[in-house]
């Protein structure tokens, strides 16, 4: 399976003050000109701004059995998700996604640590709506809105490891969508239409190298969110049948599952009824 292409990376000079400036995910880094003749030299130390291109996701790891995530690009990967919000989560995070990351700075070198080396600390994500029936806009635009669900379409999460240089690749973990966010959604009956809201996981990675923070370039990563789409079947608990048990990382994402009823509660995967 082919990689995705990488974003190119590109650096301005300009005569006039020093300043940043972030336009269609690339980084333009604005100098003068003592500090553009000394770029090259800083850039192989990590230094100089991060232009595009040097930090970024590779792609989102498809988990294996157990919740276990490939490293490098032997396994498969995921382009689009699915997310159920009928279906219970099983964690405060109702869709996982799992990037692999990519450090393109230049290795050093030398017998000392490496300086370009990248240490993570987390992710930075944004849930953007992108369309979806009018009352699935209303609710998504009164989260925006309302401080007391800052932390429902912007938030961090913590992960730690490292990414060597030199195109050195990791794979980490993080949610893309919160499991309250998720349950606001489904309480709202937005989707009890049975309609499709389609949403971006617009996310960041952090770290720091010796030379200090980085962030990589934005990965968009699209959801599909449904009010019942991945339900197979629902009985009574137990099952007496053999059941499917939704995804490997959370059975409301991206694959069916089948359900029980046990008094007013919903439970995904069904339990089973012990062998006889």
């Amino acid at each position: 399976m082919a990689n995705p292409a990488r974003p190119q990376s590109r650096v301005q000079s300009r005569l006039d003050r020093p300043s940043d400036r972030r336009d269609q995910g690339q980084v333009f880094v604005e100098l003068p000109p003592l500090a553009s003749a000394l770029c090259g030299l800083l850039l192989a130390l990590g230094g100089c701004g991060q232009p595009a291109g040097q930090f970024f996701v590779v792609q989102n790891q498809s988990p294996e059995t157990g919740c276990t995530i490939p490293t490098g690009t032997a396994g498969t990967y995921q382009g689009e998700g699915t997310l159920d919000i009928r279906v219970p989560p099983s964690s405060d995070a109702a869709y996982m996604l799992f990037p692999l990351l990519e450090n393109d700075l230049p290795a050093v070198g030398g017998s000392s640590a490496e300086p370009n080396r990248i240490a993570l600390s987390g992710f930075e994500v944004e849930v953007a709506f992108v369309d979806g029936n009018a009352a699935a806009a209303s609710m998504f635009a009164s989260m925006a809105t309302d401080s007391s669900a800052a932390g429902l379409l912007h938030f961090q999460t913590a992960w730690s490891g490292s990414v060597a240089p030199g195109g050195g690749r990791t794979s980490a973990g993080t949610s893309a969508f919160p499991a309250e966010t998720a349950i606001r959604l489904r309480d709202s009956g937005a989707l009890s239409d049975h309609s499709y809201v389609r949403v971006t996981a617009n996310v960041r990675a952090k770290g720091s190298t010796q030379s200090g923070g980085v962030t990589s370039d934005v990965f968009k990563y699209p959801i599909r969110v449904c009010d019942g789409c991945l339900i197979n079947s629902i009985t009574a608990c137990p099952s007496t049948t053999a059941v499917l048990t939704g995804g490997v990382c959370g059975p409301g994402q991206d694959a069916p599952v089948d359900c029980c009823t046990q008094g007013t509660s919903l439970i995904c995967p069904a339990t089973t009824a012990a062998a006889p």
